[in-house]
């Protein structure tokens, strides 16, 4: 079969054609648009965790987040405060008291 052979259509049948073309892109755009708000959806759903939902600690799984420090930066740092002397007892020649310490047997 040749291009030739192939009977033309006419302007009623390409009319008709382009209208059922029209009708089923549109169905088509319709069932994309829905498509496309579930997976929003979903996409949203899996980014909640007890951290950001109401949902609970058990919920999370095996891939829990590390918790996050509280701390801003630039705030006070752990420890005694620079310049302070250290406070340490010192052994001595002649103790007062001695006291012997064992495991029990």
């Amino acid at each position: 079969m040749s291009i030739s052979s192939v009977p033309k259509p006419s302007y009623d049948e390409l009319a008709a054609l382009v209208v059922r073309l029209s009708d089923m892109l549109e169905q088509a755009s319709g069932e994309l648009a829905k498509a496309n708000a579930r997976i929003a959806d979903l996409e949203a759903r899996l980014g909640l965790n007890s951290g950001n939902s109401s949902k609970p600690p058990s919920s999370d799984g095996l891939a829990k987040s590390a918790p996050k420090s509280l701390r801003k930066t630039g705030q006070r740092k752990p420890g005694r405060a620079k310049g302070h002397p250290g406070e340490t007892l010192k052994m001595v020649d002649n103790p007062t008291r001695r006291e012997r310490h064992e495991p029990h047997a």
